[in-house]
């Protein structure tokens, strides 16, 4: 069995999550993996036996990228079993964004606290940050990332 981990990442921290969930999937589950970046991932679908998705939540807003990959290639998701992870700075998914990728049929959407890391960012990336009065730092908590990836293959999603 083979899993695709799609990533979407603007600054890399969605990314280091959607890597450390396929090597917990390798080394948990003894699951082959393949790491992509949501631009070139399409190719590797009709080989893959499921589907991750790690997409990153910006101003409310999953990432364009990813957006547009789960719309383009809906039908070919469907065939298979779709999970997705999304990272963002606040605390909890909105639940109005949980409700539109309930929509794609997931089987797990699993919910994570990225990484703001200031030296990473634009102006306008910092000073949107200050204004929501945001944090910056990583949010990240490995143990539970890998905890969720080791359970995916109970979803049958791995």
């Amino acid at each position: 069995m083979t899993t695709l981990v799609v990533s979407s990442s603007a600054h890399g921290s969605t990314r280091q999550i959607a890597e450390r969930v396929a090597q917990t999937l390798r080394d948990a589950q003894a699951i082959d993996t393949v790491v992509e970046d949501v631009s070139e991932a399409a190719v590797w679908l009709a080989t893959a036996d499921a589907v991750v998705v790690a997409a990153p939540v910006y101003n409310g807003r999953l990432a364009k990228d990813a957006q547009g990959f789960l719309d383009t290639r809906r039908a070919e998701l469907t065939k298979k079993p779709l999970v997705l992870l999304v990272s963002g700075g606040a605390p909890e998914l909105d639940a109005d964004l949980r409700a539109k990728l309930e929509a794609y049929g997931p089987r797990e959407i699993g919910y994570f606290r990225g990484a703001v890391v200031e030296e990473r960012l634009g102006f306008l990336d910092k000073l949107k940050i200050k204004l929501a009065g945001a944090r910056f730092g990583d949010f990240r908590q490995w143990d539970e990332i890998e905890h969720w990836a080791k359970s995916l293959h109970g979803h049958g999603a791995a």
